[in-house]
């Protein structure tokens, strides 16, 4: 049995943002989807996580444009956590990205974003609803014994982030990222793709991406317009769409 630490204090949202919380052991991710398919949350609800283990939240968002365009939400929420993490942490930690969804702490993972969109929708498609949400490991749960058992595996509290709590985590992310929905609504998706190159991990290094149905391995390159990795896969230059990393509900 994983015990998991609940945490007392509540996440400060900004105005746009409604919050709703989820018992620790829950999963946000799974709460959202669930009010979103039944109807029952809109465009600005958050659902976040009481466990003071993680820092883990969803948003339910109303997209206006297409699907293709809507995954961007996925790099903009981690852009969000590396500014969060960046406001909160000592001057020491260094906050990377792996594409498509891994977030890195010194050179080691501590969490990830997902991206969900109603089943059945296509990439040309507006989709009535979308979720996207972050999962960030605080401290190692009581009942783990041996953390080095992955050593590739981080968490905050080890990385020196110990006045860092999920609340304040929580809505640390919530504000960055509306403030980067607004720059995305107003100038696209350009700034944040250079804001996600800047804390690229594999930049220059050999990289295997697997998704539904197939994979890809080379030498990354960068980010395409639309949010994809750009490889060197035996002299050729291939993108991977950002959209493969999409999961469906």
């Amino acid at each position: 049995m994983i015990f998991l630490a609940t945490n007392p204090r509540e996440p400060m949202f900004p105005p746009a943002f409604a919050g709703h919380a989820v018992e620790a052991g829950d999963l946000p991710v799974e709460a959202a989807i669930a009010a979103a398919m039944a109807g029952e949350a809109g465009a600005g609800d958050v659902f976040w996580s009481r466990c003071a283990d993680r820092a883990a939240a969803a948003v339910v968002l109303e997209p206006e444009v297409s699907l293709s365009s809507a995954v961007q939400m996925g790099p903009t929420l981690m852009v969000a956590v590396g500014d969060a993490l960046g406001s909160l942490g000592p001057p020491s930690l260094s906050v990377t990205y792996r594409w498509p969804a891994t977030v890195l702490a010194n050179g080691g993972r501590i969490g990830r974003i997902s991206t969900f969109a109603p089943r059945g929708s296509e990439l040309s498609d507006v989709p009535r609803q979308f979720v996207v949400g972050f999962d960030l490991a605080i401290r190692f749960p009581a009942d783990i014994v041996d953390p080095g058992l992955e050593p590739d595996v981080t968490v905050l509290h080890e990385e020196g982030c110990g006045e860092i709590d999920s609340a304040a985590l929580i809505g640390a992310v919530a504000r960055h990222f509306l403030a980067w929905i607004d720059t995305w609504i107003e100038t696209g998706f350009a700034p944040l793709r250079q804001a996600w190159m800047m804390r690229a991990q594999d930049m220059g290094r050999s990289v295997e991406c697997a998704y539904p149905g197939g994979g890809r391995s080379g030498i990354m390159k960068g980010l395409d317009e639309e949010g994809g990795i750009i490889l060197d896969s035996d002299g050729q230059t291939v993108s991977v769409p950002l959209a493969s990393a999409l999961e469906r509900y």
